[in-house]
């Protein structure tokens, strides 16, 4: 009686252990689909399978991430944060296996449960390891897989770290029905986010649609107004103006070859101007500088070209970004100001090709009374002394940059010569100066102001300038003479690969040369020491001895001191040299040759190393 009792009270609570099992089920079943928020749907999994395996002490929920092709934890509970760093790949570890073929592990000892997680990175067992509270070990695991229908989306793993066997068959019973309403409420919950995050981007994308749309008719509006300011030729100035009031923030352009402002000057702006057009004249891409001289000045600056030649900047103060509207009027205004400002340009440079082909007409003219009449046309008054400097501009770069390179300089010496009697141009990369003064003081005045001019310009620019120079008594008609001059002046500088200034009264015997080609000149020393130029060592030093006694004018103490040698040594080296050219440096016509050849090898290709070699 007392067994069957016994037997009857077994049932009563298996009955009520069973009955609650299938409470919590169905409260943790209604529960996890009360909510479509991924997160909480996580949480909420997590803390109802934790009811129903009550004896697990730890959790954690894996789900598949197909762009990694790894299980990543999603949500856990009774680790620290080292677990969120845990991410298995498929077939790796137990959870891997699970997650690879949907069968359950269920490993109730220490020792099988290490032995399955052999496998584990190192990287992975340190995140699972140093996961657990107190470095606790495992006793026991359970892991089952998360499916909707065929398709795994990850894996459910339960810890117990107090006993063995910790875990059971009812455990795995009760958590295999648990997951199959997880897995619903999982794919339900992944697909709300789907739809929400593709809701989003069309709604985001919607937005994008009407700003830019909004965006381009501003822009349609901007590009057509200024374009219509340009059409009714308002200029340059009233396009400036109207850029100022689209805009947010102030703007001013800055003329590269006038140097002024428009429409007014930013205050402390102007001092570094060169500096900023400087930097410019190669960067072809807008840039946010800063001035720093008394005070500190931030600007945008977008620079203003036609192809490779720079015409201008704008400038906006502050270094703040420009706003969307902002950027969309200077881009949209850039074109049409470039346009403007080149209409300006070939306005100048037609009436300076006029003048440049007036000025060749004139040069032309022999009739003393129409050549006094041509040049007072050109502005020029018969004075007693003639002035005609030729300048020239010379670099690796296109011929439109070198004809804007002009044009400064140019400017640069209108601000420095008055144009009283005077006729100041440039055509293409050259600048003529031609003028008449009344002295010789006058005309070194002049020639002082353009030496200072391309010395300023030599020492900022890579833009090579040199000038030739011709002065002396005009009488009408007799310009041309004096042109050429100039030119031959101009000339010799480029021969010789120097720049800064040269008189032509300064070239000396050099000015018989000057049209004879390199060839010509090359072959002549050639001719004279083609035995010694032979790149041995000891005919090197020769050569080079032989220089140094033309140089030092045939002394044999300040050779021999210059070498460095004995005056004995000296002789024979001398008496050898004349034996090997077949000369006697005693005779006039030999001697003359000799130092001919030097002088033309020093004038127009270079000097002599230590080595004696010729450079």
């Amino acid at each position: 009686m007392e067994k069957k009792e016994a037997f009857l009270q077994q049932l009563s609570k298996e009955n009520q252990k069973a009955q609650y099992h299938v409470m919590n089920l169905m409260e943790s079943f209604r529960a996890i689909n009360s909510t479509l928020e991924l997160d909480e749907v996580l949480k909420k999994i997590m803390h109802f399978a934790l009811n129903i395996v009550e004896t697990a002490e730890a959790g954690y929920i894996q789900m598949y991430d197909e762009s990694l092709n790894k299980l990543i934890i999603k949500t856990y509970v009774g680790f620290n944060e080292n677990i969120s760093h845990f991410k298995v790949n498929i077939g790796e570890s137990i959870t891997g296996k699970v997650f690879e073929d949907g069968c359950f592990r269920l490993i109730t000892t220490r020792k099988e449960i290490y032995d399955s997680m052999s496998d584990l990175s190192k990287e992975n067992f340190d995140f699972i390891d140093k996961a657990h509270h107190n470095n606790q070990k495992i006793k026991s695991i359970l892991s089952v897989p998360v499916s909707f229908g065929a398709k795994r989306i990850g894996v459910m793993t339960f810890h117990c770290f107090d006993i063995e066997d910790g875990l059971s068959e009812t455990d795995l019973l009760l958590l295999q029905s648990f997951a199959s309403q997880a897995a619903i409420a999982l794919h339900n919950a992944q697909l709300y986010t789907e739809v929400h995050k593709s809701l989003d981007e069309v709604t985001h994308l919607s937005q994008r649609l009407k700003e830019t749309n909004a965006l381009l008719e501003k822009r349609t509006y901007i590009h057509n107004h200024l374009t219509e300011l340009s059409v009714q030729k308002k200029g340059l100035k009233a396009i400036i103006i109207e850029m100022n009031k689209l805009m947010d923030r102030n703007l001013v352009y800055a003329d590269y070859l006038e140097g002024n402002y428009v429409p007014q000057h930013i205050k402390h702006f102007a001092k570094s101007l060169d500096d900023i057009f400087f930097l410019f004249t190669s960067k072809t891409k807008p840039a946010y500088v800063s001035i720093c001289d008394t005070v500190q000045i931030d600007c945008y600056i977008y620079p203003i070209r036609s192809g490779s030649v720079l015409l201008g900047c704008l400038a906006v103060e502050g270094s703040s970004p420009l706003s969307q509207l902002d950027k969309l009027i200077i881009e949209q205004g850039a074109p049409i100001l470039s346009l403007e400002i080149m209409k300006l340009r070939s306005q100048t440079e037609i009436m300076y090709k006029k003048t440049y082909e007036t000025y060749h007409h004139f040069l032309k003219i022999k009739n003393p009374q129409q050549a006094e009449i041509t040049a007072k046309e050109l502005g020029i008054h018969h004075h007693y002394f003639l002035q005609t400097a030729l300048i020239e501009l010379d670099g690796n770069v296109d011929l439109h940059s070198l004809e804007n390179d002009a044009l400064l300089l140019l400017k640069h010496l209108k601000e420095k010569i008055t144009l009283e009697n005077s006729l100041l141009f440039s055509y293409n990369n050259k600048i003529t100066l031609f003028s008449s003064a009344r002295d010789a003081v006058s005309e070194a005045y002049i020639t002082k102001i353009i030496e200072s001019s391309i010395k300023w310009w030599n020492e900022r620019f890579s833009v090579v300038a040199r000038a030739g120079i011709s002065t002396g008594h005009y009488y009408p008609g007799q310009a041309e003479e004096n042109h050429l001059k100039a030119e031959k002046a101009l000339l010799h500088l480029k021969k010789q690969k120097k720049k800064g200034i040269l008189h032509y009264r300064d070239i000396g015997i050099s000015r018989l040369f000057l049209q004879h080609p390199p060839e010509e000149i090359n072959s002549f020393l050639r001719e004279t020491f083609s035995l010694l130029w032979t790149g041995q060592e000891k005919k090197d030093d020769l050569l080079h001895t032989l220089f140094t006694y033309v140089q030092n004018n045939r002394s044999m103490t300040s050779t021999a001191k210059e070498l460095h040698i004995h005056a004995n040594t000296l002789y024979h080296r001398i008496k050898k040299i004349e034996d090997i050219l077949d000369m006697d440096f005693s005779h006039f016509e030999d001697y003359l040759k000799v130092q001919l050849a030097v002088y033309l090898y020093k004038t127009f290709f270079g000097s002599l190393t230590k080595a004696g070699k010729l450079m």
